[in-house]
């Protein structure tokens, strides 16, 4: 063999190895410049989100600080307030002996509008059994009206006849004296 032939072999693998560490070192570069890129992208993401919640807490550290001086009137109405009721005390206690002899008024009054309403349910039982007692006699009584009305009708009847054989035996006598 040629002592040229291994030499322009390792020549070719050189430059084989050296193209391949070029292309190695541009794939890592883009890797890299890609890498980068996406770190930039989640880095300004997070930067607008920590904008964004930047302004909802300041807003909201806005909104706590109305809130606190709407606590703070609130509070110094509700001190003046009580400030007030205690200086009326005396009156409410006045007015509360005066609700309580109301409602122990009340309260007697209820009990015997209780007692009135037990008694008014007690009359209306025995008026229901009453009542129901008259129901029965009333059918009893429609019951007599109705054989009174029949035996009525019967002697009536009876009297018709009566009357016709009566009116036949007087033609018939009639009819006798004349033919005597």
């Amino acid at each position: 063999m040629d002592p040229a032939v291994p030499r322009a072999t390792l020549k070719v693998l050189a430059l084989c190895a050296a193209l391949l560490l070029l292309v190695a070192a541009v794939t890592v570069a883009v890797a890299l410049l890609l890498w980068r890129s996406e770190a930039l992208g989640k880095l300004r993401g997070c930067r607008e989100r920590a904008a964004n919640e930047s302004r909802e807490l300041r807003a909201r550290l806005a909104e706590l600080e109305r809130h606190r001086e709407r606590l703070r009137s609130d509070g110094d109405a509700l001190r003046r307030e009580l400030a007030r009721a205690r200086g009326d005390s005396s009156r409410d206690n006045a007015s509360l002996v005066s609700c309580r002899q109301r409602a122990a008024r009340l309260e007697a009054n209820v009990t015997a509008l209780g007692d009135e309403l037990v008694a008014l349910r007690r009359e209306r039982a025995q008026l229901a059994g009453d009542k129901v007692a008259l129901q029965e006699e009333a059918a009893r009584g429609a019951e007599q009206a109705r054989e009174l009305r029949g035996r009525l009708q019967e002697a009536l009847e009876e009297q018709r006849e009566q009357r016709e054989r009566r009116e036949r035996c007087e033609a018939r006598q009639r009819e006798l004296q004349d033919s005597l």
